[in-house]
């Protein structure tokens, strides 16, 4: 029996070129950046799951950490770097993927209060948003890590 939950296949998506720099750079705000993961060529997105079987949420940072941990079995972590890529191209984003908040571990921020924080995209019924989100919380099966494709 396998110890983590098995997610549906879903499609999909292949990033192209990367662009330079954060189009939404938190120093701005008074961040740290701790952690970024480059952007590199162009990449394909899929998607997974950081729960284990009978898990229905975890502390963020243990997503984190599981992120780390699964990189090299289930496909590299990818970053802001990505996110914001995928927010200039919409338009090919695979819809099923709007039935998730889509989570980019690679990039991690503190905030001027201490507080960590990493980026996630999420679906309004209009549009995606790029947010950031308190790994001090709970984070669900509503929510996916962002990977590159292998």
């Amino acid at each position: 029996m396998s110890d983590t939950k098995t997610p549906p296949v879903l499609p999909t998506m292949v990033l192209p070129m990367p662009v330079k720099g954060f189009r939404f750079d938190k120093t701005k705000d008074g961040w740290e950046l701790i952690e970024n993961v480059a952007l590199e060529g162009e990449s394909i997105l899929t998607l997974d799951t950081f729960l284990r079987e009978d898990e229905s949420s975890v502390i963020g940072h243990t997503m984190l950490e599981r992120a780390k941990e699964d990189a090299e079995e289930k496909g590299a972590r990818t970053g802001q770097l990505h996110a914001e890529r995928m927010l200039e191209q919409q338009d090919k984003i695979p819809a099923e993927w709007q039935n998730f908040y889509l989570v980019f571990t690679g990039t991690v921020w503190r905030d001027s209060l201490g507080f960590v924080y990493v980026p996630y995209l999420c679906w309004d019924g209009d549009g995606w948003h790029l947010h950031w989100g308190f790994l001090g919380v709970r984070w669900n099966d509503d929510d996916r890590l962002v990977r590159l494709g292998k």
